[in-house]
């Protein structure tokens, strides 16, 4: 059989088929858009229960490395805080390595590994925050925030511009002189998120668009939060301590600097004070009191290379560093201090140091003839079934 449809029929058929398909394709978009989301929160759940799994893991490892540590240190578990793990990695694995960045450490995992990025959720487990779905929350608000000072700041000069109720200074640009923005690292560790180098680039667009507007000096807080001074990232010339801060002594009134510093298994804290008379005090030795020529020229190398002999006085202590680190219950503590020439080096190299921070016009003088710079050589320890460090057992064939 042949069915005959009308063409009244077949129009309104039409009809209702294209009054339906705009109905349909909403729903489409709104479960499409529902499932993106929906799959957003899912990976993010997934990720941080991985993290905790994780963490936990790395935390009971770390827990039983530490009694482990105790045991073999013969340490009572309670006393065994991070300053003694420490000076016991230093022991059981010494490394001659100068970059404290390559040695062996153990500490706790959350001080070691990236710290995950965690929501906050309200009691119908909707993400608080509008912007949680765009993946950046943090860049996205300081950009949106960036943006409100702006208007307000046009609107502050707007009103405020020919008026005399105002401080002039504050319609003026912000002074942003002697500091540079902060590096694209440095932003992702104090946001603790990860962005891109386009993302980062208008970051700065934005902040040099509001520090370049009239009456911006109302948020130069607000800006040098997120700037550093400029010697922040040339970083330091000086291998080893930095110099000091020159301090004020309330007893005397004297301009002093101290510093701690180390040369090879002595660590000394050198106190330098200014406006003296050339004394000096270490562990309550004067300098006639050591013996050695070498010691003495030693000990007045940085006074004859800044010419300023008799104008500081120095007073140093000194302890072992090995005394300090937990021996073998078996094996006898050392006492000793320093030899001829390490406590004199090391006193050399803090003197040099608090005379530059007393005394800035000597400072390439002190840096070009090697003074500032640490000595980081060690004795090197003997190795098991060794007679030292090196040296092996003469092989005899009888």
């Amino acid at each position: 059989m042949i069915r005959f449809i009308s063409r009244r029929s077949i129009g309104t058929t039409m009809q209702a088929a294209s009054m339906a398909s705009p109905m349909s394709s909403n729903s489409d978009i709104d479960s499409s858009s529902v499932r993106k989301i929906g799959k957003a929160l899912e990976t993010y759940l997934k990720h941080s229960k991985q993290n905790i799994a994780m963490m936990e893991k790395h935390r009971s490892e770390f827990e039983t490395g530490k009694r482990h540590l105790a045991k073999m240190m013969s340490l009572d578990i309670h006393e065994l805080d991070q300053k003694a793990i420490d000076r016991a990695i230093e022991y059981l694995f010494p490394s001659g390595l100068t970059d404290p960045n390559a040695r062996p450490v153990m500490r706790p995992p959350d001080e070691i590994l990236p710290r995950f990025q965690r929501f906050e959720f309200d009691e119908e487990g909707r993400p608080e925050g509008s912007r949680f779905f765009t993946l950046n929350p943090k860049i996205y608000g300081l950009l949106s925030e960036i943006g409100m000072k702006t208007q307000s700041v046009m609107k502050f000069y707007d009103e405020h511009v020919g008026s005399r109720n105002v401080n002039k200074n504050d319609l003026d640009v912000a002074n942003l002189s002697g500091s540079q923005w902060i590096t694209h690292e440095k932003m992702k560790k104090k946001l603790h998120e990860k962005f891109s180098n386009e993302m980062y680039a208008q970051i700065l667009i934005a902040f040099e668009n509001l520090a370049q507007l009239q009456g911006s000096s109302i948020e130069h807080k607000f800006l040098m939060e997120y700037r550093e001074p400029l010697t922040a990232s040339t970083g330091s010339k000086l291998f080893g301590p930095s110099i000091p801060t020159v301090q004020i002594c309330a007893e005397t009134n004297r301009r002093y600097a101290e510093v701690v510093t180390h040369c090879k298994d002595t660590r000394t804290t050198v106190r330098v004070f200014d406006a003296g008379k050339g004394k000096f005090n270490i562990d309550g030795i004067d300098l006639h009191d050591f013996r050695h020529l070498q010691s003495r020229e030693i000990l007045l190398a940085p006074f004859i290379v800044s010419s300023t002999l008799g104008r500081f006085d120095v007073n140093a202590t000194s302890v072992s560093i090995s005394a300090e680190t937990p021996e073998a219950p078996n094996r006898i503590q050392k006492t000793s201090i320093g030899g001829q020439s390490s406590l004199p080096r090391a006193v050399r190299h803090g003197t040099s140091l608090c005379i530059a921070a007393l005394n800035p016009e000597c400072t390439e003088k002190l840096r070009l003839s090697g003074l500032l710079t640490l000595d980081p050589r060690k004795k090197e320890r003997s190795k098991v079934n060794q007679p030292g460090a090196r040296a092996k057992w003469i092989w005899k064939r009888r």
